[in-house]
């Protein structure tokens, strides 16, 4: 008989499979002999047999081991953005998680979360599954390929041959393409989805480009203020690979990858694009998918699009720059490109470059180097390697090369450079372009390729720019108190407002060699293109980005500031109730009055030069969130929702260009066969390394939940590729087309029919066949006996065995079955070998089968519908009896 063993309240404290105490799950039943799983929700469970044994039995079980995982997932992750500090939190399940950074005071902060201590034993499976993480992880980051993984297992096991996980691990090339793909991509992005949805708004920041194999790739960012961090970060999403890229095209793809991953577009802030038209295109359709949803929440309150500050000013200043060099007759990039590729493929000619410089006693340190025509601003650091070797270049082209080489003139390349050379304005032309670089274009661009939030800077930033260039050559009464807005009324295209050209400044060292430079082609240099594609294309109309200077730690004193906060609450869509915009009024009050540490927003430094360094601006405002009233509750709440909104506007596309340039390292030419879902596991697991361990994968946490993903990464791969499968299938059925798996299938399927058919008839025949055969015994018996019953017995059997193979014959039921059989069969026969002999066969059999029709002769008949009777497939060769 069982034993009745009661509930006993120390296996509350007992340890479970994952190392931890019970109580997270059990609890005592409503009978002393039985308890509960919390986490299963289940009815009381007995154990009053086995005792711990039942409770053991359970927690073993896949159902209850799923049901943890939903509930508990992995560890708590606590992140914090501050530099050079850490902090410490117990967790529930007994781990400690803490935060650092990797970035001294001067570096942009990168903020990454580690966990200090985890108490989770691991079993020996989970080692194993962690150090294939690892490894997946490290493949991703530094751009590994596949089938560098193909032999590593060997090499472990070599390298560490006392580690039974080196003995274990198996991660080979196939294995590490899902693993990255639906394991660790797969956790990666789920995590950001779930930092995304905690926010309150985010930018999407998007381009496209071409990629190896002639792919057409959509690349999708978020940026937004991450609760985990506590800081605004700008994290890879997706790419999309398509064909056409069209703005309805892309406008779906992106609205359509949102909403399958639970992301709420009606908390789309802004949309972060290029200036091409297809782009604007695409902000109007998305802007208008916005309005709808934001409708269907909020049908009583004027709904607001999305907020709009303008194209990427990057774009804008690069092409400007652009434009200025296209203005002139000067071709300055063809006479460049001239001199790289005269060198680029002859060695010889690069160690005669090299002579030329040792014969006039010139150092020579690096080559030349390229200018590629759609990256501008690099034409900087080229045309600074250009003047520092000019004499090497002249020695070379205008003496060396004629000397040994006496047909050099009729080679038009040679030609053009020695042309360009010559030319006694081309050094002045070089040190003009290089005044611009450095002194006006280089820090803005530079400075804008930042990933901290900059976008309360960029008005000021897009003003001064204007306002240096127009000093350049605009006469300075015209510019006086002039700001923001108020230069694009300066008439600087006319001539009484320009400067003369003695004090047109265009650099000192340009000055030197001025002399034989018109002064028509420096001031339409300055004048008709770039003054006026910037006042086209910069925002200085833009109200909503003026008012953003007021989040400046600086500008809080002054009384516009709290006009422009109150104007960005009220233009911050799908944000703020009235009753909210009210509350941001007031607590700016309390904000203007509040004493605020110097340290907050300034860097503490020891330099001779008396340089001012700023933190970051949201390292500033994480600090103002931070703070308390007198009874503990934070001072800032609604504020804090507005400007984590207003921080996580976009001030460029930099940042999809740096992942375009990261995709390039990953998806190279060798690899362009990388399908899509291999692609994003890629990249999403080097953004994931980037975010929680600062770029190194040894400080990545390898939680439960991540460990769980590689587990279960093989059967998501399958069951997606099924799906695939099915959708492939599903969708050629539906367009009319049949693929050859689907036409296979068919096929098969009809060759079943006729089979099944083929048996039926078989039995029909099997029993006329033994009629035929006992009228036949039984006729032979009766003339013998002279038994006149038994003859008419006979006869009657005999009669309707023939009527059935008359029946046949006449409606010709075998030839059409046996027509309809080979035809089906030899569909599906691979080997033509073996199609031409079932065919001889086919073709015998019917021979014999129409002979046997003409002699009326049953019994050659019988034979014959034996042989149909016994051809299963056509792929089984028959002998005809």
């Amino acid at each position: 008989m069982p034993r009745k063993t009661d509930f006993c309240s120390k296996w509350l404290l007992k340890f479970d499979n994952t190392g931890r105490v019970c109580s997270r799950w059990l609890a005592k039943g409503k009978t002393s002999s039985s308890f509960r799983c919390i986490v299963c929700n289940t009815d009381d469970l007995s154990c009053a047999n086995g005792g711990w044994r039942d409770v053991k039995k359970h927690f073993d079980r896949p159902k209850h081991i799923q049901c943890m995982k939903d509930v508990f997932g992995s560890i708590p992750l606590v992140a914090s953005s501050h530099p050079s500090s850490s902090f410490s939190s117990n967790t529930n399940d007994g781990s400690v998680c803490t935060t650092t950074s990797s970035t001294s005071v001067n570096e942009t902060r990168i903020p990454f979360v580690s966990i200090q201590n985890d108490q989770r034993s691991l079993t020996h499976e989970d080692k194993v599954t962690r150090a294939e993480c690892i490894w997946a992880m490290a493949t991703s980051q530094l751009g590994f390929s596949y089938n560098s993984s193909q032999f590593l297992p060997e090499v472990f096991r070599f390298m560490f041959p006392d580690s039974q996980i080196a003995t274990d691990y198996s991660l080979r090339s196939r294995k590490i393409s899902y693993v990255i793909s639906h394991g660790t991509g797969y956790y990666f992005t789920n995590e950001l989805i779930k930092d995304v949805r905690k926010a309150h708004g985010f930018t999407l920041i998007f381009d496209e480009t071409t990629i190896a194999g002639v792919r057409k790739q959509l690349d999708i960012f978020f940026r937004y203020w991450s609760e985990t961090k506590n800081c605004v970060c700008v994290r890879f999403y997706k790419s999309i690979m398509l064909g056409h890229a069209t703005a309805d095209i892309v406008s779906r793809s992106i609205i359509d990858s949102l909403k399958s991953d639970g992301v709420d577009i009606t908390k789309m802030l802004m949309l972060g694009r290029d200036n091409p038209n297809v782009n604007k295109a695409i902000e109007d359709i998305l802007n208008k998918e916005v309005i709808a949803e934001r409708k269907k929440k909020s049908s009583s309150m004027p709904v607001l699009g999305l907020i709009s500050i303008g194209s990427c000013p990057l774009h804008v200043i690069h092409g400007s720059f652009r434009k200025g060099f296209k203005s002139t007759v000067w071709f300055i990039d063809e006479s460049i490109n001239d001199i790289w590729f005269w060198f680029s493929r002859s060695s010889a000619r690069r160690e005669d470059f090299i002579s030329a410089a040792n014969s006039i006693n010139e150092t020579y340190s690096r080559f030349l180097a390229r200018f590629v025509v759609t990256r501008w601003i690099e034409v900087g650091p080229v045309i600074e390697r250009i003047i520092d070797q000019w004499n090497i270049i002249k020695e070379y082209f205008l003496t060396y090369l004629p000397t040994i080489d006496k047909k050099i003139e009729s080679n038009d390349k040679y030609v053009r450079i020695k042309n360009f050379i010559t030319d006694k304005s081309t050094l002045a032309k070089f040190h003009f372009i290089l005044f611009l670089y450095q002194t006006i274009f280089k820090r803005e661009l530079v400075w804008l390729q930042q990933e901290q939030p900059l976008v309360h800077l960029l008005y000021g930033e897009c003003c001064n720019l204007l306002l240096n260039i127009m000093l350049s050559f605009v006469k300075e009464e015209l510019l006086k108190d002039k700001e923001g807005s108020d230069l694009l009324s300066v008439p600087f295209e006319l001539q009484n407002s320009q400067k003369n050209n003695v004090n047109i400044d265009i650099g000192e060292t340009t000055r030197t060699y001025i002399k034989d430079l018109s002064v028509s082609e420096k001031t339409n240099f300055f004048q008709d293109i770039r003054q006026k594609e910037l006042t086209k294309s910069l925002p200085l109309k833009n109200d909503f980005l003026r008012h953003l200077q007021c989040l400046q730690p600086l500008a809080r004193k002054e009384e516009s500031s709290r006009t422009s906060i109150m104007y960005l609450s009220r233009h911050v869509p799908h944000l703020l109730t009235n009753e909210e915009v009210d509350r941001v009024g007031a607590e700016w009050r309390v904000y203007q009055m509040a004493e605020i540490p110097e340290e907050w927003f300034r860097k503490i430094t020891v330099s001779s030069d008396n340089i001012i360094e700023y933190l970051p601006i949201d390292k500033y405002w994480y600090q103002i969130f931070s703070t308390t009233t007198s009874i503990g509750t934070p001072q800032y709440v609604v504020l804090t929702k507005l400007v984590k909104c207003l921080l996580s506007l976009s001030h460029g596309n930099s940042d999809v260009k740096r992942g375009f340039s990261e995709n390039n390292h990953l998806v190279s030419d060798d690899r362009s066969s990388l399908n899509e879902v291999s692609i994003n596991g890629l990249r999403a697991t080097k953004a994931g390394v980037k975010f929680f361990g600062g770029g190194k994968v040894h400080i990545v946490p390898t939680t439960s939940t991540l460990l769980s993903n590689v587990k279960e990464a093989y059967s998501r791969y399958t069951k997606d590729n099924e799906q695939q499968q099915k959708l492939i299938k599903s969708t050629d059925v539906g367009n009319g087309k049949r693929g050859p798996d689907t036409e296979h299938e068919l096929l098969e399927e009809k060759e079943t029919q006729l089979i099944n058919e083929q048996k039926n008839l078989q039995e029909e025949l099997t029993k006329a066949t033994n009629m035929l055969q006992e009228g036949t015994t039984r006729l032979a018996a009766a003339m013998k006996n002279k038994t006149f019953d038994d003859i008419g017995t006979a006869e009657v059997l005999v009669t309707a065995a023939n009527a059935f193979f008359d029946e046949i014959i006449v409606n010709d039921t075998f030839d059409t079955f046996l027509s309809q059989l080979s035809t089906i069969s030899v569909a599906t026969i691979e080997n033509e070998a073996s199609f031409n002999t079932q065919k001889q066969i086919i073709v015998e059999i019917l021979d014999h089968h129409i002979l046997s029709i003409r002699i009326k002769d049953p019994f050659v008949l019988h034979t014959n519908i034996n042989w149909y009777i016994h051809f299963d497939t056509p792929l089984r060769p028959y002998t005809i009896k």
